[in-house]
């Protein structure tokens, strides 16, 4: 039962802070964020197959 906390703080820990991260560097104009998303857009790009649906598929 123990390693299974562990593990859910460690990845609540990650996600939180790649969000934490997103925020505090489009905030400080370290990334650019056109969209004000709050993701940055050389993230978007790399990974722009996973936000696209079949209706805004280009």
């Amino acid at each position: 039962m123990n390693e299974i906390v562990i593990v859910v703080i460690g990845a609540v820990a990650l996600v939180g802070g790649v969000i934490l991260y997103s925020v505090i560097s489009t905030a400080t104009g370290l990334e650019v964020d056109e969209n004000n998303n709050f993701i940055p857009d050389r993230f978007e790009e790399k990974v722009s197959s996973l936000f696209k649906t079949e209706s805004n598929k280009e």
